[in-house]
């Protein structure tokens, strides 16, 4: 294939610019992006790396604190307020970490800009803070939407609520949650969707890091 044919096969190619602008507009629907904006001009690059660093880890131990706080305080409005945020937080974890694997580098590329990760461990470290996150998020929800599921052979403790969510994230085992109604399985079906993307992307990080041995093929060789 020429140059030529190459230009035309690229010109006819829109999937990715598609999506990518779906994805740049989904992005803003989250409260990290709008504090980042607003404040945009007082974070340079070291200190919106410490403030993501501590935006993610401060989120992990907020999820955590969320299940006790439903768990063992019964006032409605702050168990729906965080379910409300619960969802929102979900949404933009999922969006986000879209964005960094497919969508990021390619809008640089377009923009003629130059795209680099701060660290690929640091990455991966802050994508299972996230990947806990979200199981401690679902967990609260399903604290708060009880009575849209059947738990058994559970007593409904803190531990049985946290594994049944982390066995619907990783699909390992049986999770002793069946939905009785729709919003109960949507939420279910949320989680194993949301699951089955991070367990993939989790482990395609890890992989990335893994060094690769050496060989004595010479075909294999990529020096």
């Amino acid at each position: 294939m020429d140059s030529r044919d190459e230009r035309t096969l690229e010109e006819r190619t829109f999937i990715v610019d598609f999506w990518a602008g779906i994805f740049a507009v989904l992005k803003w629907i989250s409260l990290f992006q709008l504090i980042s904006y607003l404040f945009r001009n007082r974070l340079c690059n070291q200190k919106r790396y410490i403030f993501v660093d501590a935006w993610v880890l401060g989120h992990l131990i907020a999820s955590f604190l969320a299940v006790v706080l439903i768990r063992y305080i019964d006032f409605n409005p702050l168990r729906y307020f965080i379910l409300v945020y619960a969802f929102l937080r979900i949404f933009e974890i999922t969006v986000y970490q879209v964005n960094v694997l497919l969508f990021d580098e390619h809008r640089a590329r377009a923009r003629s800009r130059d795209y680099s990760v701060r660290s690929y461990r640091r990455t991966v470290l802050l994508l299972l803070h996230n990947y806990f996150e979200i199981i401690f998020w679902f967990a609260a929800a399903y604290l708060v939407l009880a009575g849209e599921f059947r738990f058994e052979n559970m007593n409904g403790s803190l531990v049985e609520i946290i594994y049944s969510s982390f066995v619907v994230m990783t699909n390992f085992g049986s999770p002793g949650i069946k939905a009785q109604t729709i919003i109960g399985l949507y939420v279910l079906w949320a989680q194993s969707i949301t699951g089955l993307f991070m367990t993939l992307l989790s482990l395609a990080r890890f992989i990335a890091l893994l060094p690769a041995p050496g060989t004595m093929d010479k075909d294999e060789r990529q020096d």
